[in-house]
């Protein structure tokens, strides 16, 4: 899909991503199951919500906020006053 389209994303351009999104995870998290596990959660989040992609950014980009929230979570978990790192501003 292209900046401004309105058709929803196709699951295989979603899929393509992964390989980017797994390196910047490891890069964030230094731990591979957690960053799979923050990986798997996007895909699926993304999947799940990708009608709502307005297009207004690249797919990469949207998929990697999903994936900063992700590894926001489980780095903090529930603790609300847990403060972002460097890399999520």
């Amino acid at each position: 899909m292209t900046p401004g389209s309105t058709s929803p994303i196709e699951p295989a351009a979603i899929e393509r991503e992964r390989g980017y999104l797994l390196r910047y995870a490891l890069l964030q998290l230094r731990n591979p199951a957690q960053a799979e596990d923050a990986v798997q959660e996007t895909l699926l989040a993304a999947l799940e919500g990708r009608d709502r992609f307005s297009g207004r950014s690249s797919l990469r980009t949207w998929l990697t906020g999903i994936l900063k929230h992700k590894m926001r979570r489980l780095r903090c978990g529930s603790n609300f006053s847990c403060r972002p790192s460097r890399h999520d501003l």
